[in-house]
């Protein structure tokens, strides 16, 4: 149980890291 959480929290701020490592990309491309 608690090795399926954890497994969610990485997944969920790799996924949050990618985003905004594009979001960042898309504003330097945007300036």
């Amino acid at each position: 149980m608690l090795g399926v959480v954890a497994y969610v929290v990485i997944l969920g701020g790799f996924f949050a890291l990618a985003v905004g490592l594009l979001f960042g990309l898309r504003a330097v491309k945007l300036l």
